[in-house]
């Protein structure tokens, strides 16, 4: 994967994202709690099985995903809008998910390994960049043929 090494230090730096989903054509948005795979490309996040997220993407998958940073540590302020496609993995299947997402938040563990907890991934297709200067950046995954939004 061709990733850009902003977005790289976005997704290996960062813990917490705002995910934005639709339900019955209305806007919601979630603060998260978020695990890169790069040999997969998908964000792992997890979730009560029985919250409102969890209903609004099961009906729609399709999601945005917001990744920023401040510009702590000497680095620029630059921020992310990520798209993908989520899905609610089958408790059957989520072993390997849950505990990568596990490693990287011990201290979030009710919140990954408690009851009721689904594990959810999102693929990611295409991403919009822009840092303090305004400069804009996109990247599409090499097997996306949806375009940016």
């Amino acid at each position: 994967m061709n990733l850009p090494a902003e977005m790289l230090r976005l997704l290996n730096g960062e813990k917490f994202c705002t995910l934005a989903t639709s339900y019955a054509n209305r806007p919601h948005a979630f603060l998260m709690v978020f695990t890169y795979l790069p040999p997969e490309n998908l964000l792992i996040m997890s979730s009560r099985t029985d919250s409102g997220k969890v209903k609004h993407l099961k009906e729609n998958p399709e999601v945005a995903l917001l990744l920023y940073n401040t510009g702590k540590g000497g680095e620029p302020p630059i921020s992310c809008t990520l798209y993908g496609t989520a899905t609610v993995l089958p408790t059957a299947n989520d072993s390997y998910y849950r505990e990568s997402h596990y490693e990287r938040h011990r201290d979030k563990g009710t919140f990954i390994k408690g009851k009721n907890i689904s594990i959810i991934s999102v693929k990611l297709r295409n991403a919009v960049m822009s840092d303090a200067k305004d400069s804009v950046h996109t990247w599409a995954a090499e097997d996306s043929s949806t375009p940016e939004p």
